[in-house]
């Protein structure tokens, strides 16, 4: 081989060859070792997901091939014919009046039917009074209300017009014709009520549900009603102090009914004398919550 500058010159063949062969000789053996690395990445890849599934079909097959698990039956040796179980009569259950000692501390709340605190309410009525006076009232009354809890209700009260009707003892009595002492026929007089109006108080303590029917249930309130009004009469005036126990029915969010029971003692006015009486109410309408 000689050498000038700026140049090589190669005057063997061989040296050439095999200096051009022994790159490509290392380049091969290079990518030779990357394929067999890779290919042996595939196959161990393969034996562990081999190995997971031989795992999980022995486990199946263990599954399968268990033998079920043994039940001892006794068997009446004599007749060879398996034997009833003794049951245990303290779970039998009793009268179905009885409750059971599971329950004695249980106890169920009854959900309300309604949420009446801050709600306006309008309780038109009609009223009906019974006692030994010689008149019968029938009046239609108005209650204009609000709601200041759950448990309280307050009323403005007011009665328009009366009607009074006269009983049979007054009737009987001046058919009895003139006094033998005076010649003046008896009369049983009272001033007629004209009109009405006062302050009522319902005290709501008791909620719940009650038979509608064979079948059907509706919730309700229990309460305690108070009122004290003035009374008109023909020439004056008188008051009247009422207490009754009610309970309202509950049909929807608005219209709802009402009924009252109790007994009011009256101020009433005869030939220009004040004097009391104690009358039965019953009372009926409905209320509307807004």
């Amino acid at each position: 081989m000689r050498l000038k500058k700026n140049s090589i010159h190669f005057t063997d063949l061989s040296l050439v060859h095999d200096e051009l062969k022994f790159p490509l000789h290392l380049k091969t053996c290079q990518n030779v070792r990357i394929g067999t690395n890779h290919m042996n990445k595939n196959l161990f890849s393969i034996k562990i997901v081999f190995v997971i599934l031989s795992i999980w079909t022995t486990s199946l097959t263990a599954k399968a091939e268990a033998p079920p698990a043994s039940t001892e039956i006794e068997v009446d040796p004599a007749t060879s014919v398996p034997k009833r179980s003794s049951l245990d009569h303290s779970l039998k259950p009793g009268n179905s009046d009885e409750i059971s000692s599971l329950f004695d501390n249980v106890v169920a709340v009854q959900r309300k039917a309604k949420i009446k605190s801050g709600k306006f309410l309008f309780n038109p009525y009609f009223s009906y009074d019974f006692s030994d006076a010689p008149l019968t009232m029938y009046g239609i009354d108005l209650n204009f209300g609000y709601a200041i809890g759950e448990f309280w209700e307050v009323y403005l009260n007011y009665t328009p017009y009366y009607v009074n009707q006269e009983r049979a003892i007054a009737a009987k009595v001046r058919d009895l014709g003139p006094l033998q002492s005076t010649g003046k026929t008896a009369e049983v007089t009272l001033e007629k009520v004209t009109a009405s109006y006062g302050v009522e108080v319902n005290w709501v303590p008791i909620y719940g549900k009650d038979s509608w029917g064979p079948y059907g249930i509706i919730r309700s309130d229990t309460y305690l009603n108070m009122g004290i009004s003035l009374v008109k009469q023909d020439t004056g005036n008188g008051l009247k102090y009422k207490m009754a126990i009610g309970k309202t029915f509950f049909l929807g969010d608005y219209f709802n009914l009402r009924f009252n029971a109790g007994a009011a003692y009256v101020e009433r006015r005869a030939l220009g004398v004040i004097t009391g009486t104690t009358i039965g109410l019953l009372e009926a309408g409905v209320v509307y919550y807004f």
